[in-house]
């Protein structure tokens, strides 16, 4: 039965299937040339070279280095929003703090208003362990205030 199915139907089903088809191998190329990084690296190293034969100064290294990198930063956020893997994992850069009100919490007193304390999400407490609870939007990593001494490790490897 479900080969005459098949037959009977193929007049509607058949273009459908292969626009479907069509379109889904579209896809993969699309998406393979949006995260593919080889291309810019390549190119990283062959202005690296350049640099050290002479062939360019250094002005112009820095302005092409800065080209490049910028392309680097976009295929990440394509990997990124594909869920694809990321080397180094996410970064998130620290937006400026809020200015505090008058009579309000300040940098140097820890509480809830200076992101410091017990209870803020995702930010260890001051006996080292994680106050993390509540909804997955609280468990987002914090970031860490650069004269809370925290050790930062950056991993910069390319593959």
């Amino acid at each position: 039965m479900g080969l005459l199915k098949h037959l009977l139907f193929w007049p509607v089903t058949g273009p459908l299937f292969l626009a479907e088809f069509s379109l889904g191998k579209v896809e993969g190329v699309v998406r393979e040339e949006l995260t593919d990084d080889t291309r810019i690296k390549a190119e990283l190293m062959e202005l690296q070279l350049k640099l050290e034969l002479g062939d360019i100064d250094d002005g112009e290294y820095v302005r092409q280095e800065a080209a490049l990198m910028r392309q680097l930063r976009e295929v990440r956020q394509w990997r990124e929003q594909f869920g694809m893997g990321v080397s180094g994992g996410p970064v998130r850069v620290q937006a400026q703090p809020p200015e505090p009100e008058a009579g309000g919490a300040t940098a140097a007193e820890p509480g809830p208003a200076a992101g410091g304390g017990e209870g803020a999400p995702g930010i260890p407490d001051a006996g080292g362990a994680g106050s993390v609870s509540g909804s997955d939007e609280e468990r987002r990593p914090g970031v860490v205030d650069a004269g809370g001494g925290a050790d930062v490790e950056i991993n910069l490897d390319w593959d």
